[in-house]
């Protein structure tokens, strides 16, 4: 079983690095928050973190846990953690992994020739959870839109009407 809880760590390297594909307004991040939500998933804010956690998906209490005191008041940041974080929902809707071993190399493979240490962070996970979290850091390059569909496709049967 997955850990309940899966903790964001070391992200601002990747967040300084990204290219402009993040939403950059808080009204973008409302919609996909308002998507999650009809989904059945709680969006929390916390402000009482541990220094370092960024946000967490805890599957057992279908909640979305964004860090406010370790993240900047900056849209483009937010919606990284974001879209890290609903990567983990699509995961759970799916029941495991969203693409196979040998895509993700392939996407790892990119991302590392942009920035070669994009998954150094991964070491601080268990073996059995690398896939998942690889994933998640792909996933959380993607433009909104990809991201948006890419949660519908996993998850669409949870929509509320």
């Amino acid at each position: 079983m997955r850990r309940k809880l899966a903790p964001v760590l070391a992200l601002f390297m990747l967040l300084a690095t990204t290219t402009g594909v993040q939403a950059n307004t808080w009204n973008r991040i409302g919609s996909y928050l308002r998507m999650l939500k009809a989904a059945g998933v709680d969006a929390l804010v916390a402000r009482d973190c541990p220094t370092g956690l960024l946000g967490a998906f805890h599957e057992g209490k279908q909640a979305l846990l964004m860090c406010a005191n370790n993240l900047p008041d900056d849209p483009s940041y937010v919606w990284v953690v974001l879209a890290h974080e609903s990567a983990h929902v699509m995961q759970f809707c799916k029941g495991g992994q969203l693409m196979p071993t040998a895509l993700l190399e392939r996407g790892m493979d990119q991302a590392r020739r942009r920035q070669p240490d994009a998954f150094h962070e991964l070491q601080l996970y268990h073996v059995s959870q690398h896939h998942v979290e690889a994933e998640a850091r792909l996933i959380q390059q993607l433009p909104p839109e990809q991201v948006e569909a890419l949660f519908l496709r996993h998850c669409a049967k949870r929509l509320n009407p």
